[in-house]
């Protein structure tokens, strides 16, 4: 007995990948429009979300790229902007520009995303910045050189932030495992976004390495000050050629 296969056409695979993308969007009305519109479809062509190559076909993803503050990479500013582009379902990769030229970033996200990433990532390193200025300037040791007080309580404010926002994405996530009416959960849909992304990253890099673990001297007082002072930082949103091989920022 030949067993009779259930071929769909390509058209209709290509067009439920981009409905599917789309429904994973963070416009409300645009996704739950796509999400209608894959079901019907998935119900009339007897599929099923496996059915589907999760490729990430047609999630809208871009990539900005915004440079160093210094010369030389620093592992506070990096360590920040791995954490902010992992909460938003982003990715991040940083890359030397040659000598004496920095270092900058390269986030890559979907549209929506990619503006909070990008907007947050400006906003904190500049108040990180300046608010280890305050703490430094009032609080010189004649045992510790201010270079390494900096360092510190940058460090100790990073480490809170990462962890504010582990929590923003784990409640922002906790609905992802319920199915709705035909199987499909918010889980399933966020994999096609970060297909996506991982595709675009691919496009952009052609080799990708993870960035080296790096020790550095830490004052303990400046940084647990930088990790309580870390807590009153602000996340809202305010807005509506390497010579090396990239790094993964986190």
């Amino acid at each position: 007995m030949v067993q009779q296969v259930n071929r769909v056409d390509d058209k209709i695979i290509i067009k439920l990948q981009k409905l599917l993308a789309l429904s994973a969007s963070d416009n409300e009305n645009e996704a739950s429009l796509a999400m209608s519109k894959a079901e019907q479809l998935m119900r009339e062509h007897n599929l099923s979300l496996a059915d589907v190559a999760m490729d990430g076909s047609g999630a809208d993803v871009e990539s900005a790229e915004v440079a160093g503050l210094t010369l030389s990479v620093q592992k506070w500013e990096r360590t920040l902007g791995g954490c902010i582009a992992n909460a938003f379902n982003g990715r991040s990769v940083y890359y030397r520009l040659g000598h004496g030229q920095g270092w900058e970033f390269t986030f890559v996200a979907g549209r929506t995303d990619l503006i909070i990433i990008v907007d947050l990532y400006k906003r904190l390193r500049q108040t990180i910045k300046r608010m280890s200025k305050a703490y430094v300037d009032a609080n010189r040791s004649p045992y510790v050189s201010p270079r390494t007080q900096h360092n510190s309580y940058r460090l100790g404010m990073v480490d809170t932030v990462w962890d504010r926002l582990i929590a923003i994405q784990s409640h922002s996530q906790s609905n992802h495992g319920e199915q709705n009416a035909y199987g499909l959960t918010g889980t399933e849909l966020l994999v096609v976004k970060q297909q996506a992304v991982d595709n675009r990253l691919d496009e952009l890099f052609d080799k990708v390495k993870a960035a080296p673990k790096s020790r550095s001297n830490v004052d303990l007082l400046s940084f647990q000050q930088g990790q309580d002072d870390g807590k009153n930082i602000s996340l809202h949103r305010s807005v509506e050629g390497s010579t090396q091989p990239a790094a993964l920022g986190m």
